[in-house]
């Protein structure tokens, strides 16, 4: 049982490191284990960094301004160029809103006044396509199923 009283040695096995003569050391320096053309030095220090924060948080402040405000130009341009293209459209395309008599759906055809070419409508010509033929299947299935027994007939 041990109390901790005695003192315990260790054996100790580490190869002492020789120190080289030819090498002179500086003073902060720790010495190596390298041969003359491999040795490492330290590069002395240069002058210290100044630091103005101030002026540099100023200079990223006025950077930001210009920034936003170059941003806020090429904004505004855009909207410009946008609205005045919008205008022109607006001068070449004609808006109808028409009924499908079939269907009974509104369309909406946007046309091009110069061609007369539909720029564009709304439902989509296949879309009203379809409404008519499902309208069509509906009407003959009803007209299939519906019991012939309760017609009347009125002759003149």
């Amino acid at each position: 049982m041990d109390f901790g009283a005695t003192p315990k040695t260790f054996a100790t096995g580490a190869v002492q490191a020789t120190i080289r003569t030819d090498i002179s050391v500086q003073n902060g320096a720790t010495p190596v284990e390298l041969p003359p053309e491999k040795t490492v030095r330290s590069v002395p220090a240069g002058e210290p960094v100044q630091l103005d924060i101030r002026a540099r948080a100023e200079e990223r402040r006025s950077d930001a301004q210009r920034q936003q405000s170059t941003q806020d130009e090429t904004a505004q341009q855009r909207r410009f160029d946008e609205q005045r293209r919008q205008q022109e459209l607006r001068d070449v395309i004609e808006r109808r809103l028409d009924i499908e008599p079939k269907t009974r759906s509104v369309i909406l055809r946007k046309t091009n006044r110069d061609t007369g070419e539909v720029v564009e409508q709304l439902p989509d010509e296949t879309l009203l396509k379809l409404r008519i033929w499902s309208r069509e299947i509906i009407e003959r299935n009803r007209d299939a199923e519906a019991p012939r027994s309760h017609e009347v007939e009125r002759l003149a």
